[in-house]
């Protein structure tokens, strides 16, 4: 038990490493992609589209070579191409937006060499006893660097520029491949050669698999580095204008969030949740609309705190039931890697439809239509919602 809770600390010391580098390849970069393009919308809505495609493919490719063997490896390799990806943005600077290919290509690999081996440890290596404590610490730990990484970030990209802060998370990101490191292999197993096909045959007339991946669609369309969250900095930048102001707005939202993953962690295990995610999903619904009604500074605000509050409760509950299931009576060892490469590829089709409406708002030009797009993916938060609360949570 000591090993695979030293192992768990682990994870959340890269994983935590992890979201400093991502807050800063995402509000941030949005924000640089806003001062350096022309049509940042569309340069941003093509770059993401063209990293997830990439992501999904990537992530069949993994699966298959790492199914018996090579995880750690592969993880190690996710961590180093981060760092040359960071060290790409480096030396292009302004250019960036010139060659989005390029860094597409690496964040897709970056991203599937990290994410796919890294969903087997949290698996294998949490048990689904601890899994809700241990999911808990990782969300307030994250919190805890969303909430003084974007306050800190915004007043050196305002102090100095993009490209100067970007050799900070340089250093991060080699922190995170010494991190990297301290992993140790897992117990290699001899399973089957990975087969897709057989596997979703087995799992696709199961309930609960049904809704998993149902949930994983919506939440690439709104949460997991989904497009409603560059919709929500795109409309924060523009109204506050610099970095600090916001690195100071997503310091302070990380704030009332952590708390309130804090709350749930304390309910979590006592009662049942699912009056608590039936709110979740209502009320980001409801608070978009006051956008669309008086659209000033403050309904901004309201609408940004109560998707941050509601959204990671909704992506915690989530987290929980996504692992335990993979760890539970309905997969067994032998399938775990062809769950997670059918969950990868429908999570980032929801991210690829996301950004597809993006796009569209951004090529169309029209607020309406914009506003739209932010009423069907906040929708998408609802749906999401509905999905989580027809999952068990497969708890001894």
């Amino acid at each position: 038990m000591k090993n695979k809770k030293l192992e768990g600390n682990t994870i959340i010391a890269i994983n935590s490493a992890k979201k400093i580098i991502e807050i800063f390849l995402g509000p941030f970069l949005t924000a640089y992609f806003i001062k350096t393009s022309v049509e940042s919308v569309v340069d941003l809505s093509i770059y993401y589209i063209f990293s997830y495609i990439l992501l999904a493919i990537g992530s069949f490719i993994v699966a298959s070579i790492i199914k018996n063997k090579f995880r750690i490896g592969m993880f190690r390799i996710g961590v180093i191409t981060t760092f040359f990806y960071i060290m790409t943005i480096i030396v292009l600077k302004e250019q960036v937006v010139n060659h989005l290919g390029l860094i597409a290509v690496l964040y897709g690999i970056s991203q599937s060499c990290y994410w796919f081996p890294y969903n087997l440890f949290v698996t294998n290596k949490i048990d689904n006893n601890i899994r809700t404590e241990y999911t808990v610490k990782s969300k307030n730990v994250s919190k805890i660097v969303e909430i003084l990484t974007p306050l800190l970030l915004g007043t050196a990209i305002s102090a100095t520029n993009y490209e100067s802060t970007a050799l900070i998370i340089l250093g991060v990101s080699f922190i995170q491949i010494i991190l990297s490191f301290i992993l140790t292999p897992e117990n290699e197993e001899k399973l089957d050669k990975l087969n897709l096909k057989k596997t979703w045959n087995e799992l696709k007339d199961n309930k609960q698999i049904r809704n998993m991946l149902k949930v994983e669609f919506y939440a690439g369309m709104n949460a997991s580095d989904g497009a409603l969250t560059v919709f929500l900095t795109i409309i924060i930048f523009n109204s506050f204008k610099t970095d600090m102001n916001l690195g100071i707005i997503n310091s302070i939202t990380a704030v009332l969030t952590m708390f309130f993953i804090y709350m749930f962690g304390k309910i979590y295990k006592r009662r049942d949740d699912n009056r608590i995610i039936i709110l979740s999903s209502i009320i980001p619904v409801i608070t978009i609309f006051s956008i669309l009604l008086w659209r000033n500074n403050i309904t901004i605000l309201t609408y940004n705190v109560c998707y941050s509050l509601f959204v990671t409760v909704l992506i915690l509950a989530r987290d929980i039931r996504l692992f335990n299931i993979a760890d539970s009576r309905i997969i067994d060892k032998n399938n775990q890697s062809e769950f997670f490469a059918m969950r990868e590829c429908i999570l980032n089709m929801g991210r690829v439809a996301g950004y597809s409406l993006l796009l569209i708002a951004g090529l169309s030009g029209n607020q309406l239509i914009l506003n739209i797009m932010m009423v069907i993916l906040t929708f998408s938060v609802f749906a999401m919602g509905i999905n989580i609360r027809k999952i068990e949570k497969f708890e001894e």
